[in-house]
Formats: C-alpha cells, structure tokens, sequence
C-alpha cells in the first residue's frame, strides 16, 4: 500500500476546499447574472437555467422566481406558472412566488386561482400592499365589487402613499354608482400622482355620471395633456362634444 504524506493530504484537502470555493463563486455569479435587469433577457434565461440544475435549493428558487418573472415579460405565462409553481415546492414560504403567480394567472383570466394565491401571500406577508392590491383586482375582474374595495381599503391602510390602490378603489366605487366617493378617491390618487393620466380620466368619468359636464371636460382633456393616446379620455370628450 502505498503511503500518503500529511503534506499531500493537506494539499488535496486544500484543493477540494478551492474548487468547492470556486464553483460556489460561479454558481453566485451565475445568480447575479441572472438577476441583472440590465442584462439582454436571452443571456438571463441561460443563466438561471445554469442556476436551476444545480444543487442549491435557495439559490434554484430565486433562480426559478426570476426566469419565470423573463417569461412572464416574454407573455409566455405558462412557462411562468410553472417555474412559480416549482419555487414554491422548493419553498412553500415563498410569499413572492405565490404573488408572481397570481399575478401569470389573473393576466391568463383564471381569476380564483389568482385569489387563491394572492390570499397565500398576504398569509405569509401580511403587511404587503401589492397582494391586498393585486386581490382586489382580481375580485373587480370577476365583479365582486365589495371583496375588492376592502382589499384596496387594506392596502391603502397599509401604505396611504400607494396611489394606485386609491385609483382602483375610485374605479370600483364608479363601478358601483358611489360617484361623490369615486372622486374622493381620484382626487387622493392625483394628489399622490399628479401625472397620473388615467386618474384624471376616471375622475372625469365619474363627473360625467354626476352630469358635471364642466369638470368632465377639464379632466378629459388634462388626461389628454399627459397621454395624448389616453383612449378614455379621447371616447369622454368625444361624447360631451357631440
């Protein structure tokens, strides 16, 4: 049998520690580089790609978290659902896996499974407002009006700067005929984001209910200042001109 030397054994130690170092490294470098928004999305894809057939189960959830994230960008939700669906298997605490995938199944119109996953995530993060907000999106899709002005009422709770949760409460309260309300709420929305153009066009909207013709008008056309290719702004005008 051939003898080994303490000095050779330390070395061969010493090397197994290096290369585990270095594939460490470059398994963290591939997770940056598959996270890097600045990246062009076929070079990212690779490298999660990279990062999900290796062993680290944190490192493949975040990996699998951002390409589905690429795929959802490339309107390929499927790809996404299922990219969502396996970092939460890795992680069923996942709280951004679950909004993610709510997020790929309300745009693909599966509006309950949305709900679902979206109830998943304020479970796990109770004090984020995007879910709140997300949720009740997906409650004014299917026209439950009421589950959707308490989830933007959460949000706004939660965050009274979010001005989008006061824009999708005025649109669901316009939804509901509580115009003055409706108004109350763009009016928030714009103080929050006054280049907002689609909250001048939904206060404009609920004025025009109201039969403030005067006001509509002002709003329509502030709307129009802002985005000149604001649809709703172009019909509202259109109809109080006739």
């Amino acid at each position: 049998m051939t003898k080994v030397s303490v000095a050779a054994l330390l070395l061969t130690g010493l090397l197994a520690v290096s290369i585990g170092e270095a594939r460490a490294q470059s398994i963290a470098d591939l997770l940056e580089a598959c996270k890097n928004e600045g990246a062009a999305a076929p070079a990212r894809m690779t490298a999660c790609g990279r990062v999900i057939q290796g062993n680290d189960e944190d490192l493949r959830g975040e990996a699998l978290v951002q390409r589905g994230v690429l795929y959802e960008q490339a309107g390929n939700k499927e790809a996404a659902i299922k990219d969502y669906s396996e970092a939460i298997k890795l992680d069923p605490s996942n709280a951004i896996a679950y909004f993610n995938r709510g997020n790929a199944y309300d745009q693909s119109g599966e509006h309950d499974r949305a709900i679902a996953d979206y109830s998943e995530a304020i479970k796990l993060d109770p004090n984020d407002a995007d879910s709140y907000n997300n949720r009740g999106q997906a409650y004014d899709n299917k026209g439950e009006f009421d589950l959707a002005i308490a989830d933007y009422t959460a949000a706004i709770r939660i965050d009274r700067e979010d001005s989008r949760a006061y824009y999708n409460r005025g649109l669901t309260r316009t939804n509901k005929g509580e115009f003055d309300k409706a108004i109350a709420d763009f009016d928030q929305a714009i103080k929050l984001a006054p280049r907002d153009a689609d909250a001048y066009a939904g206060r404009a909207s609920a004025h025009e209910e109201l039969g403030n013709e005067a006001a509509a008008k002002a709003d329509y056309r502030r709307a129009l200042q802002l985005d000149p290719d604001n649809e709703d702004a172009k019909e509202g005008l259109e109809r109080l001109q006739e």
